[in-house]
């Protein structure tokens, strides 16, 4: 089954000011990937994924500036959330925030969500893609991050810095980039993307706290939810993703965490010509692709990431589904990447 992901046009919101800065031709960069300078230009307008993926990936290549992502992130504030922003200056403090964007991302963007976990006297804010691993991310994944982190501050003061940044892939750009743009450690070839900050950022009131707590307002988002709601192969591969490296991706635990019974389960994907077994396995060699080929995260460390007892098994089952070993997809497309 084929998901459309869709990203509202606003997460270009500085994409003209950087080119012109640059030197480029941006109607040239939007035309070939198929958009326009009035859907840019439109806000509200729902741009594919892969489009948006493609032009970060393309500009950054055409306009020799590998930090072109991280520098979008420093034209994106609350209001380029738009409906997502009102609701989001509403909240009283950021953990209620930051709860309320876990539920209504979709209302922005379809194509990840975000994960708030506790730590001991942290909290990690990890991100989650839904379109598993585009090849050539890198740029959309850092402005990611880096508008994560201006919310944050946005919302919260300025003062609110994360602790640390991973990245689950290597550098695109020079490391002073990084360290200039997001102004804190940062960490590649991780597992995950995630920022992690200490917990008493979840404290902190919302600066610009609006009074309209309107009903009218509570209400359109109930009804624009109701049309968001997940299908339930995205539901599936979300949870796996979450789960697998905590080895909790059974039958069973996913089927719970649905609020089923696991032959309920088997039976609706079933219906949907799905198996929950194809879907573990698209969603291991997805991450593995992504990893390989955009991380030097080790293959030892990797396999267990994923969930394989053997490095072994894990490079039989890399092999069959992309037809090279890791080592060789790896060597294929790094070298492509350094040259």
């Amino acid at each position: 089954m084929t998901i459309r992901y869709e990203v509202r046009s606003a997460a270009l919101t500085g994409l003209p000011t950087e080119v012109m800065r640059l030197g480029g031709d941006l109607d040239a960069l939007l035309a070939g990937v198929g958009l326009s300078r009035a859907e840019l230009e439109d806000g509200d307008c729902l741009i594919r994924i892969e489009q948006l993926v493609r032009l970060l990936a393309e500009g950054a290549d055409q306009l020799h500036c590998p930090d072109l992502g991280l520098r979008l992130a420093h034209h994106h504030g609350v209001e380029m959330l738009g409906l997502l922003g009102r609701l989001l200056v509403r909240e009283p403090d950021l953990h209620t925030a930051f709860l309320a964007v876990q539920r209504y991302l979709a209302l922005h963007n379809k194509a990840e969500h975000w994960r708030l976990l506790a730590l001991e006297g942290r909290v990690k804010v990890q991100r989650i893609e839904h379109f598993f691993a585009e090849e050539g991310a890198q740029q959309y994944r850092e402005m990611a991050i880096a508008d994560c982190a201006r919310l944050v501050r946005a919302m919260g003061g300025t003062d609110l810095r994360p602790l640390r940044i991973e990245f689950s892939h290597s550098p695109v750009a020079p490391l002073s980039a990084y360290r200039q743009h997001l102004g804190c450690e940062v960490r590649f070839d991780q597992e995950t993307d995630c920022l992690v900050y200490d917990a008493e950022i979840l404290t902190r009131p919302v600066l610009s706290i609006s009074n309209d707590r309107s009903v009218w307002l509570d209400d359109y988002l109930r009804a624009l939810l109701d049309g968001l709601q997940d299908d339930l192969e995205l539901q599936v591969r979300s949870l796996v993703v979450q789960t697998i490296g905590l080895r909790e991706h059974s039958l069973g635990h996913i089927a719970e965490l649905l609020g089923l019974q696991a032959r309920t389960l088997q039976r609706r994907l079933q219906a949907q010509g799905l198996t929950f077994r194809q879907l573990v396995h698209q969603v291991k060699m997805d991450t593995a692709g992504w990893h390989v080929q955009a991380s030097s995260m080790p293959l030892t460390l990797l396999a267990d990431v994923l969930g394989y007892t053997e490095q072994a098994a894990f490079s039989k089952a890399f092999r069959n589904h992309f037809g090279e070993s890791p080592s060789a997809w790896r060597r294929l497309h790094r070298g492509g990447a350094a040259g």
